[in-house]
């Protein structure tokens, strides 16, 4: 992108200076068109005029309007009455066509309605020959300076246009690349305030659960906080029992009848932990159906539910399973999932940590000290005699 813009800054300058500095100011001889008839203006008069510069003389309007068609003019001396037609015409037509191709009126007529005519139909001079054309010399060179300062500002305009061009196209690049920018600045933004959340989240999920060094009061700490960011639902969390079966740690009945929770947990932690244990990812389900085809089991036990069913493992251990249904008629938020997988590690190492601290509490009798009483004599006296008082 630098160097395109630099090339481009570089290009625009130099356009830029060309253009204040009148390079094309310095134009060749200029070409003037006479079409007029010889009483009007002269031979002599033409041999004068192409002592000066190029010109070029044509008999009828037609001829001249070919001419011009083909070749470019600075000036046309022009008769209204040259045979062919309309002489007024082709003067209108001239200044539509190459507005800097001045137009001089040769005139027989000398009249304010004639010059008036002259100036509606584009010419920038009326003159009356022959008598006034001892002063036509200064006025073609007036008409010349009219045509090249006309001439000038069309070329600065093409070079203006072409810089326009040239920076509107380096703006569209520009601007579509702030907008990539602004894209990437908007999507870093949200990963850091989604991480930030995040942190704050575990951080905050990990300071109530160490306060907390029994199971049952861990688990109904975790399921209270889960609930505060998840709104109403059924929870249940199952504990392995060190089978391939699952026993029933703690649960929220927030819809489910009451004559049929107890059924409904017991077939999860009998035919669905087990099954869900074997997946490391958190498993979706958007119906109850479809969650309890998968499981293999009745369908109407979860009715229309949608259900969030996950595995909490510590070193490579199934420690919890956690499953979480409601009705579809209010859904889970899309955020849901991403704030599991973040509390689910904490859940599952805060677990262990408790049952390590219960497994080390637990009394053991020495084995070393037990060993070594089945093979104590009660008969040795130690060397101190006591056998023989014995017998």
């Amino acid at each position: 992108m630098s160097e395109h813009m630099k090339s481009l800054n570089q290009n625009v300058i130099k356009q830029v200076d060309e253009l204040e500095l009148g390079q094309d100011s310095q134009s060749p001889c200029a070409r003037i068109l006479i079409a007029a008839q010889a009483h009007v203006c002269s031979d002599q008069t033409v041999a004068q005029l192409m002592q000066q510069y190029q010109c070029r003389r044509v008999r009828s309007l037609d001829e001249a309007r070919h001419v011009l068609k083909h070749v470019p003019f600075d000036l046309m001396l022009l008769d209204p009455q040259l045979a062919g037609g309309d002489g007024h015409a082709l003067a209108k037509d001239l200044q539509e066509v190459a507005p800097a191709t001045k137009t001089i009126i040769l005139s027989e007529q000398h009249s304010a309605q004639a010059a008036v005519q002259a100036m509606r139909c584009g010419a920038i001079d009326f003159v009356h020959a022959p008598q006034e054309l001892n002063d036509l010399s200064s006025r073609i060179q007036s008409a010349l300076a009219r045509s090249r300062a006309d001439r000038r500002r069309e070329q600065r305009l093409v070079r203006l246009k072409k810089v326009c061009k040239q920076l509107n196209m380096a703006r569209h690049e520009i601007s579509e690349q702030i907008d990539l920018l602004c894209h990437d600045l908007v999507s870093a933004y949200q990963d850091m305030s989604n991480q930030v959340h995040e942190a704050a989240l575990a951080s905050e999920f990990r300071t109530l659960l160490k306060q907390e060094l029994d199971v049952e009061d861990m688990l109904r700490t975790a399921l209270e906080y889960t609930l505060t960011k998840t709104g109403p639902t059924n929870a249940a969390v199952f504990l392995p029992d060190g089978s391939s079966r699952f026993a029933l740690g703690a649960y929220v009945n927030y819809d489910c009848p009451r004559d049929t929770i107890d059924l409904v947990l017991e077939r999860l932690g009998n035919a669905v932990c087990p099954q869900i244990a074997q997946h490391d990812e958190i498993l979706t389900f958007q119906s109850g159906r479809s969650f309890t085809e998968w499981v293999g089991i009745d369908a109407g036990m979860l009715g229309d539910s949608e259900v969030v069913a996950l595995s909490c493992d510590h070193e490579g251990e199934c420690l919890a399973i956690i499953i979480l249904f409601r009705s579809q008629k209010t859904p889970f938020d899309n955020g849901l999932l991403s704030m599991i997988d973040t509390l689910r590690p904490i859940f599952a190492e805060q677990l262990a940590q408790i049952v390590k601290v219960h497994q080390r509490a637990q009394p053991q009798w020495p084995e070393d000290a037990a060993d070594d009483s089945d093979e104590m004599d009660y008969n040795d006296d130690f060397g101190f005699g006591y056998g023989d008082l014995a017998a």
